[in-house]
């Protein structure tokens, strides 16, 4: 991998900025899409597919009393139930300590509590990818097809399995560890061979013509009823494997297209998306409580197109200036010298 000039604080990083840049453009649609009925949800992945952010984000990579704080400003009781906090209101001491074993989440905050999971058993699942490789990639793909045939899962309280099921979305972890390790030889050759990227760009073009008729009424003769009868419901909380094929094809192209030393990358709004990839944690938990606040500004003021926009940008906006100033303080913190 190229070493790459950091412009921005004079940094050399031993890093892929792809993978940054993909990373933050996911926080932002992420952001976007946690906005009811935003109009600028149609920026984002989950219009054009059957993925959406949540892949990427997964495979390149205290939120709980924040939002309650909110909840609370709000002054009304709707904004505690359709935020699931009511629960902490009403059961506080039991609520701090299910947050605390990962078995409680307010809205829009699913993902979290797989995030800190991949992350706990990271270490011991490198371990395995460095010696047992194919073996470890083989277990987690096993895994991952009796969630699909069983339907296993965690419990989360007060009711209900958790949304982003570890046992399913485990597969795109270890499949990201992998690949980045340099395994998989037979495999990059294939992908290298063109018929790999003409099959990925006719199967989003499918996915995407499927999609746009959940939305657009006309289209929805593109989907006779016996597709309709396969492929729905496409289950997003056990990573349906057409979605995890849609992720893999827009990887497949992204891959081919755009390589490591790509000029776009050191564009201004990619160098925003760059900065948020760097902070990834940070920076989500930052847009759940914007995405948050967006929805409290559009169902108390005004939801006009013209306040969605300002509120989608503003927050992103605002994403990458809290992501720049993590970063510099983080590089600050490297260059000064120690005391002791």
């Amino acid at each position: 991998m190229p070493k790459i000039k950091d412009h921005s604080f004079g940094q050399d990083l031993d890093r892929d900025l792809r993978l940054d840049a993909c990373r933050g453009l996911a926080l932002w649609f992420i952001y976007l899409d946690h906005v009811p009925d935003n109009i600028c949800s149609w920026l984002t992945l989950s219009r054009y597919g059957f993925s959406d952010a949540t892949e990427l984000f997964m495979f390149v990579s205290g939120v709980t009393l924040a939002c309650v704080v909110i909840v609370y400003l709000a002054g009304t009781d709707r904004f505690a139930d359709v935020t699931n906090t009511q629960v902490v209101f009403e059961q506080p001491g039991e609520a701090l300590f299910r947050a605390a074993i990962l078995q409680y989440r307010p809205v829009n905050t699913d993902v979290l509590p797989a995030f800190v999971l991949f992350h706990l058993f990271f270490a011991p699942l490198l371990w395995l990818l460095l010696r047992w490789p194919g073996a470890t990639l083989a277990a987690s793909l096993l895994l991952y097809t009796l969630v699909q045939l069983s339907g296993w899962n965690l419990p989360q309280w007060p009711k209900n399995p958790w949304f982003f099921n570890p046992l399913a979305w485990q597969f795109l972890v270890v499949l990201g560890a992998w690949w980045e390790l340099g395994n998989g030889k037979l495999l990059r050759s294939w992908l290298a061979w063109r018929g790999a990227t003409i099959l990925a760009a006719t199967y989003l073009i499918i996915a995407l013509l499927i999609a746009l008729s959940w939305s657009i009424q006309p289209l929805d003769v593109l989907v006779p009823g016996w597709l309709g009868r396969l492929i729905y419901p496409i289950n997003k909380s056990d990573l349906d494997s057409l979605r995890l094929l849609h992720f893999l094809a827009i990887a497949i192209l992204v891959a081919k297209l755009v390589p490591p030393d790509w000029k776009g990358l050191t564009a201004p709004i990619m160098r925003g998306a760059i900065r948020c990839g760097e902070n990834s944690l940070e920076i989500y938990c930052a847009g759940v409580l914007l995405a948050l606040g967006a929805r409290i500004l559009l169902e108390k003021v005004s939801a006009t197109p013209a306040i969605q926009i300002a509120a989608s940008f503003a927050g992103i906006a605002a994403l990458v200036v809290l992501a720049s100033l993590l970063t510099k303080m983080k590089i600050e913190s490297r260059t000064q010298p120690k005391l002791f």
